[in-house]
Order: C-alpha cells, then sequence, then structure tokens
C-alpha cells in the first residue's frame, strides 16, 4: 500500500478520517453518514482531489456516506478495498466498537475486582460495595480509569488501615494513623484521595451495620466517624456537657471530676479528655439521664442539682458517644429522652440499637408525643426519616406523626421530667 503521511499531514483528511472512526466505533461497521458542514471550501477541493467526489457535490450534500466513499477509495492511488483496513493503517490501530470496547472494559473491570478481593481479603466487603457502582463510587472508578495501579495502592493502604482500625485499641489522632500505615502523616488529609476513600470506606461498614448515614457529611460529622473508630481529628471541639459523674483513670478518681461533683459545677467534657479517664460513673445511684435539648438539661440541672445529667447538644458528637460507652460499659441505666421529631427519633433509635442492655427510652411514647405536639409542621422530606426507625415503641410513634406532621417538643414536658428524677432520686 501507499505510503499514507501525505494524507496525516492533511487538515481536511484529519477531519474527515476522525469523523469515519466514531462512525465505526459507534455503528460497529462500515455505515452511515458523516456532516461535511464544518469543512471549509480549501478542505472540500482537498478531499475531491482525493475521491472524484465534485465540490459542489459535496457542498450540496452537506454530507458523505462510508460506503461511498470506500467504493471511491479504491480508485485511488491507494488501492484499499476496505474502509476499515484504511482507517486501520491510517490510525495506526485496530479499530473497535463501542460496544465491543464496553465488553472488554467490563471483562477487565471483572478481573481487577476479583484481583482486589484475592489481594485484600480483609476489604472484601468493601470490593463488593465498589463493584456495584453506586453514585457514591464515581470517585474510586474515576481513579480506575485514570492509574489502576494507583487505586491498588489506595487498597493496600486501606487494608492496613483496617487492620490498624482492629488491633487499635486506644484513640490515635489522625496524623499519627496515616503515618503509621503509609509513612506520611497527610496521607488521609480530606483534599486527598486517600483521605476521601478513607471516610468511604469507614461510611461503607457503617452501611452494613444498618446505620443511617449520608456520603456527604459535613466537617463534624467527618470528625465523629472517624471518632467512632477511634481516630482523632479534632479532640476539642466534639464535647459533651455533664452534672454529677465521677471518672477514674490509672491513678484513681480523677480529682477535676471529683471537684467538680463537689462543688456542683457543670463539665463541657472535650475528647481529648474524655479518652484520659476509664471509668465514668454517677455519684451516686446507677442511672444517668440523658437529654438533647441544652436548655432543658440546663433547667433540670437548676431544679434537681444532685442528678447525674448529661446534655448531647443534638446530634450526638464522639464525644458523647465515647462518654455513654463508658458509663454502659460500667452496667448503669442510661435514660435517654430526645425531641419527638424525625431527628431526634432516629438519635434514640440509634442510641438503643447501639446499646441495647443500657438504654432506656425516657418519655419518647405516644402519649407524651400528644402531651408534647406543637404546632410546628413537619415536611415530607423531614418526615421520610422516621422510615428508618427500627425500635417498635419509636415506630409506634413515628405512624402518628405521620398522620399528625407534628412535632413534639421537650420543652413541654419538663415538669414531667423533673418529676421522673425526682422519683427515681427518692426526692
Amino acid at each position: 500500500m501507499s505510503d499514507l503521511s501525505l494524507l496525516k499531514k492533511e487538515k481536511a483528511f484529519q477531519k474527515l478520517f476522525h469523523l469515519f472512526r466514531r462512525r465505526y466505533e459507534s455503528l460497529g461497521r462500515i455505515g452511515g453518514s458523516v456532516s461535511l458542514k464544518s469543512f471549509s471550501s480549501d478542505e472540500l477541493k482537498a478531499i475531491s482531489g482525493l475521491t472524484g467526489f465534485s465540490v459542489e457535490e459535496l457542498r450540496g450534500k452537506q454530507s458523505i456516506t462510508l460506503l461511498r466513499f470506500e467504493k471511491e477509495l479504491s480508485r485511488t492511488r491507494y488501492q484499499y478495498d476496505s474502509l476499515r483496513s484504511f482507517l486501520e493503517d491510517y490510525f495506526g490501530e485496530s479499530l473497535v466498537a463501542n460496544k465491543e470496547r464496553l465488553e472488554q472494559e467490563q471483562k477487565r473491570e471483572v478481573h481487577f475486582l476479583s484481583d482486589m478481593k484475592e489481594k485484600f481479603p480483609q476489604l472484601d466487603w468493601y470490593i463488593d460495595w465498589i463493584s456495584s457502582k453506586s453514585a457514591d463510587t464515581r470517585g474510586i472508578w474515576r481513579v480506575y480509569k485514570e492509574n489502576p495501579t494507583e487505586l491498588v495502592h489506595s487498597l493496600e493502604f486501606l487494608r492496613k488501615a483496617w487492620m490498624l482500625i482492629e488491633e487499635e485499641r486506644t484513640f490515635i489522632r489522625l496524623p499519627l494513623f496515616a503515618q503509621k500505615v503509609t509513612g506520611n502523616p497527610h496521607a488521609f488529609d480530606r483534599n486527598t484521595i486517600l483521605g476521601k476513600m478513607l471516610l468511604h470506606l469507614l461510611t461503607v461498614d457503617q452501611m452494613n451495620k444498618e446505620a443511617d448515614l449520608s456520603f456527604s457529611k459535613t466537617s463534624e460529622e467527618e470528625n465523629d466517624l472517624l471518632g467512632y473508630y477511634r481516630i482523632v481529628r479534632d479532640d476539642l471541639w466534639s464535647f459533651v456537657t455533664s452534672l454529677n459523674l465521677i471518672a477514674e483513670n490509672d491513678q484513681g478518681i480523677h480529682p477535676v471530676w471529683k471537684a467538680a461533683q463537689e462543688s456542683g459545677t457543670v463539665l463541657n467534657l472535650p475528647l481529648k479528655e474524655l479518652i484520659r479517664v476509664d471509668k465514668v460513673y454517677p455519684y451516686q445511684g446507677n442511672g444517668v439521664w440523658v437529654v438533647e435539648n441544652s436548655s432543658v438539661a440546663s433547667t433540670l440541672m437548676d431544679l434537681v442539682p444532685r442528678a447525674p445529667i448529661i446534655c448531647t447538644h443534638g446530634q450526638l458528637r464522639i464525644a458523647g458517644w465515647i462518654l455513654i460507652e463508658q458509663l454502659a460499659t460500667s452496667g448503669l441505666t442510661i435514660y435517654y429522652s430526645g425531641d419527638l421529631d424525625p431527628e431526634g427519633m432516629l438519635i434514640a433509635d440509634r442510641l438503643v440499637r447501639r446499646f441495647p442492655g443500657n438504654v432506656r427510652l425516657w418519655r419518647m411514647d405516644e402519649q407524651t408525643y400528644f402531651e408534647a405536639i406543637s404546632e410546628e409542621l413537619i415536611s415530607d422530606k423531614r418526615l421520610s426519616q422516621v422510615d428508618n426507625i427500627q425500635h417498635s415503641g419509636l415506630k409506634e410513634v413515628a405512624e402518628v406523626m405521620k398522620k399528625e406532621k407534628k412535632a413534639g417538643y421537650q420543652e413541654a414536658m419538663v415538669e414531667v421530667l423533673v418529676g421522673d428524677i425526682e422519683g427515681n432520686l427518692g426526692t
């Protein structure tokens, strides 16, 4: 065959043959036509000179069929009987139809995932999630398409991270965790691929445990997620408030907690301090009263100053989870009361599921809902959240709430809550 170098230098043929290639890849055969509307007069003249089509004919039709070009091509000095062979020589590679390319790519992906599960058996559950190609895995597949080797390295680090998480029994700050896993203290920063993949991995693990989480998180939610696995990004901002609790460490009763109880002082307990104690329990009795609402908690502390009370300030931060876990480990009864709205009921549901033997719902029943009901309407979007509730008692309240479409708030129940605490303390 004749040398194609001259054709490769001509802009008209560069444009035309790329259009031919795209048409072939789309159809999987030589057929159809391509538009010539974007071709200049000089470019049409070049095409005319090769094929014998007149410029007027090309300009009039404003398109050219691949089969007609193939027929004319055999009459040129290039003497190709097949346009496909001509194009493969021109581009220096085989033409592959889009359908065939997709099938090949799918086979490569299946093979890759199989290799990864064999290489990283500790992450087989996570690789199964990636293979689903759900919307949250798009970034991971983007890494695969750009550089599969980089994804392999990332999975290797995630395997090491997961193994360290399962082995580690104490809290560890994120930079030190990253240093141990990768040798780079910034490897798991939130703006890195590896940092995003770590958060994704941990979220998938939570979802496999039926936790109600979203892949899109605020910075605080990311901190709480890491904290659940004892990885600390921010150990000051995550805090919980308490009154009349005592803590111990390896040196005995903690002096600050003891002094606060003796003086009736309320403590804001950051995660930084909570992870320094080994045991937490109430100054008296075997129960602790937990509320989510700050103003309600403060009122209860004023009216029942001897009571062991905790305020989580809405959604539990990791500090709140850790404190309640420490109390549960001590075998205490944890009375939890939250707003009777979708968000408050989901918090309660998560607490009961996580500490079923310790957490008791406190005034979160149907009767309380009607006594605390407000005039605030709950949007359908918010209301849909109650469909995720699993606790039988909360599900009954949820059914009533879906009919009433109104929220019930703790502020309306302060006197009742005070009476419950006083009755329990024997006052």
